[in-house]
């Protein structure tokens, strides 16, 4: 292919590119639409069921199965009422009360759309430093808010369940808790701990440790004398207690664990301490809260759920550990080195980019 028939080819695909990269005539209708839509939906909402049984009218997605043409954006709406938006829980309506997460909010709605236009890619500083400053300044509010120290780090997560698994990856390290010693190695947990943490034991490669299940009171709170119990017997059996998990809010009750004390057993014992509050934490903010979450502040890990008790859009979690020196060894990666075109010299050092 020679040079003139390349020019004329890639012309020719900028052609169909440029179906995707619509001007300002054809926006603004389509976010009006868009707009019209979402205003519709929150007036509706106080008086909205909160719940809508599936009918067989809510399974005909089939003919929107990814088409080769485009659809209208009237009809796009349409279906995008009827079959998604209608059946099922509707978590925003005014009659809602059941689910612990949030139906969200309109200003954090519209800030997801903004992230959404621009696209910046965060993984590294370099490459979008404003928002990975946005992406600590967070962190560090988070961190404040339940009383972890200024050396306190973490990242967000689309969720509780990869936030839990990156909190139990750094107990894992941080207790040199290799293969080997995996079937010896115990976690203590209830029965109402929330079942991401059993999924991220296996995903991490722990879900052979020994798990007990340690009583709970009339509360459904762990109960901090039969965690003792429990422990000296596993010392007395040559097992290696390593892992208490205490939850702040659990799923099925609400119930908080007494955080203090089991902060105390951890510490005799020499445990990693993480508590899983996805349902509870944010109530730090609030005084009554903030008592009632009394000894987060001292905890090893923590996990939180924006999405649970700030009601912001799904999906987002942070995980937060007390001292940055923990991190696992999964997400501690060698930076990313490069040389740009003009610094090909013998002695021009390479760039490195981290991610802040």
């Amino acid at each position: 292919m020679s040079i003139s028939q390349l020019e004329a080819r890639l012309q020719e695909l900028e052609q169909h590119a440029l179906l995707l990269e619509p001007d300002a005539s054809h926006r603004f209708p389509m976010q009006q639409a868009v707009e019209r839509y979402a205003q519709h939906f929150l007036e509706a909402l106080p008086e909205a069921p909160a719940f809508v049984p599936r009918s067989e009218t809510h399974d005909s997605l089939a003919p929107f199965a990814i088409p080769e043409l485009p659809k209208p954006i009237a009809e796009t709406l349409q279906v995008l009422q009827h079959q998604v938006d209608t059946p099922g829980i509707n978590s925003a309506s005014g009659g809602h009360l059941g689910y612990i997460p949030g139906g969200g909010l309109y200003y954090a709605g519209l800030g997801d759309y903004l992230a959404a236009v621009a696209n910046k890619y965060a993984g590294i500083f370099y490459s979008a430093p404003g928002a990975v400053k946005m992406e600590n300044l967070l962190l560090r509010w988070m961190a404040e808010t339940i009383g972890f120290p200024a050396e306190a780090a973490g990242n967000l997560t689309s969720g509780g369940s990869i936030a839990s698994l990156i909190a139990l990856a750094t107990a894992r390290d941080a207790k040199q808790i290799t293969s080997r010693l995996v079937p010896e190695a115990v976690v203590y947990l209830t029965s109402h701990t929330h079942h991401c943490l059993n999924k991220a034991l296996r995903i991490a490669g722990l879900g052979e440790c020994p798990t007990r299940l340690v009583p709970m009171d009339d509360r459904y709170r762990m109960q901090p004398q039969a965690l003792r119990a429990v422990i000296e017997q596993d010392k007395a059996a040559g097992l290696t207690p390593w892992l208490l998990v205490a939850s702040a809010g659990t799923t099925d009750v609400g119930a908080v664990d007494p955080l203090p004390e089991l902060a105390a057993v951890a510490q005799q014992h020499q445990l990693w301490f993480h508590v899983d509050a996805a349902y509870g934490g944010f109530f730090a903010l609030a005084p009554s809260g903030k008592e009632i979450l009394r000894g987060i502040e001292q905890a090893d890990s923590v996990v939180m759920d924006p999405h649970k008790g700030l009601f912001i859009p799904y999906g987002l979690a942070p995980y937060l550990s007390k001292t940055g020196s923990s991190w696992p060894k999964p997400t501690t990666t060698r930076p990313i080195t490069c040389k740009m075109p003009w610094q090909q010299t013998r002695n021009t050092p390479p760039q490195t980019f981290h991610r802040s």
